[in-house]
């Protein structure tokens, strides 16, 4: 969402209201609801998992340049961490990752491939995401439940 469909929602919400003739300071009001889509906004934002292009860091190890040991041994530990973290991880969750990326799958369609509802595909995709992030950013793979 940006600026212009958070300013949309914000002149919705005012044409919602019933006896307008009753709000005693309308610029005030203007800003009340503004600032609560804002934050509407920001909480949505917050809930949604940070996300990585699996497939990006795939094609970046690949093209890492062959006469640098250092970046060819960089580029191998990365990608043995992706491995492990696809290894550890429930198999609904690293198929929906693998489905996604490298299958073209949409949520609705792996969803219905692993026999789920639209909601948990989305779950586990995120968690599969959440995992790769961040075995990528120097963590370690949490161990899967």
């Amino acid at each position: 969402m940006d600026a212009p469909d958070l300013a949309q929602e914000v002149f919705l919400r005012l044409m919602r209201v019933e006896h307008h003739e009753t709000i005693r300071s309308p610029e005030a009001y203007l800003f009340t609801v503004a600032s609560h889509v804002l934050h509407q906004h920001t909480l949505r934002q917050s809930a949604t998992p940070a996300s990585i292009d699996i497939s990006e860091v795939f094609a970046e190890l690949q093209l890492t340049s062959g006469d640098d040991p250092l970046e060819r041994a960089d580029g191998q530990q990365r990608l043995q961490g992706l491995e492990r973290v696809l290894a550890q991880l429930p198999p609904k969750i690293s198929t929906t990752l693998l489905l996604h990326r490298f299958g073209g799958l949409s949520i609705e369609e792996i969803g219905r491939e692993l026999g789920v509802s639209r909601p948990a595909a989305k779950k586990y995709l995120a968690r599969a995401l959440i995992e790769c992030r961040d075995v990528l950013e120097g963590g370690e793979a949490r161990d899967a439940p």
